[in-house]
């Protein structure tokens, strides 16, 4: 009866010790989590942000980077697909206000290392600068597309091409009267 007795009293001042420590972290998680996305979202765009202007719809949100004079110079939408070799791969697309893409970043996916996770680097995300949705055939060129895929991560570049055309098709949506088509 006795260890009984010892064991619950661990296990209520193990589950009181976790709910504190949850409680003083989730805050400090929060503003981290915050600072990320700036500095993922400043990395996007080839410009200084004087002003950054957050947007929640219920499909997802955007980022409005203004300059000093407060003219729009940029748009950021959270976009993201299940489609990688590993699951979901999210990113963060940047483009001009007539919808042609600055860069994406990654900031969040499982992909092998090595091989996948080159949907990252810098030579891959060169060919979707200044793409818009309407000039580019969205799939890889193994599948008689525009985009080049990653030898042995075909699927991950599938993937990245669909979170992007995801994305640029919420921009459209929420900003119709910006782009030029």
């Amino acid at each position: 009866m006795r260890p009984i007795i010892t064991l619950t009293i661990v296990g209520l001042l193990s589950a009181v010790l976790l709910a504190v420590v949850d409680d003083f972290t989730r805050e400090p998680i929060r503003i981290a989590k915050e600072q990320m996305k700036r500095k993922a979202i400043e990395e996007i765009f080839p410009f200084e942000i004087d002003s950054l202007k957050t947007v929640t719809t219920d499909k997802t949100t955007f980022y409005e980077a203004f300059d000093k004079e407060m003219k729009l110079r940029g748009i950021a939408v959270e976009s993201a697909t299940n489609l990688g070799y590993s699951g979901r791969i999210e990113i963060l697309l940047g483009v001009t206000p007539e919808q042609k893409i600055f860069d994406y970043k990654v900031v969040y996916h499982l992909e092998t290392p090595g091989l996948g996770d080159k949907i990252d680097k810098p030579k891959f995300k060169a060919q979707f600068r200044n793409r818009t949705l309407g000039d580019t055939n969205w799939k890889v060129r193994k599948d008689g597309g525009d985009i080049d895929e990653l030898t042995a991560a075909t699927i991950s570049s599938r993937a990245v091409a669909d979170a992007v055309v995801t994305g640029l098709r919420y921009i459209k949506e929420q900003y119709p009267k910006t782009t030029e088509e």
